[in-house]
């Protein structure tokens, strides 16, 4: 299932919002820039991958892992974020593993993803 295009960031003006205004952590393979906007109803995404990267057969393998991650946790991403990821340098000699980890943990240092539900109780009653 593809990623509805809606939520994708497609001006230059949106990327220069979220990076000026907005908040970023880099990784080992990824930079995030985030920024909550109250007036987007699921999430905004956008995905730079520059020429540090490599060739464009390069850049666009780390834009397509990229938005596997975004899709894969769609369902986890808090409502009302405009996010940017940026691959840095070494994403290309990541694996997808290697870039969801390192997505997930900026991820949860920026507070975009949603509290994880709480376990039911499982304690038996006698």
């Amino acid at each position: 299932m593809r990623l509805p295009s809606h939520l994708r960031l497609k001006h230059a003006s949106d990327f220069a919002r979220v990076r000026e205004k907005g908040s970023s952590f880099a990784g080992k393979y990824l930079v995030l820039g985030v920024l909550r906007d109250e007036n987007v109803a699921e999430f905004g995404y956008g995905l730079i991958t520059g020429k540090k990267i490599g060739i464009a057969v390069k850049r666009n393998r780390v834009r397509r892992l990229l938005r596997e991650i975004i899709r894969a946790h769609r369902a986890e991403i808090a409502p009302g974020w405009q996010f940017v990821v940026i691959g840095r340098w070494r994403a290309p000699e990541a694996t997808l593993q290697d870039l969801e980890r390192d997505w997930l943990r900026l991820a949860k240092r920026l507070g975009i993803l949603l509290p994880p539900p709480e376990a039911a109780n499982t304690a038996v009653v006698s």
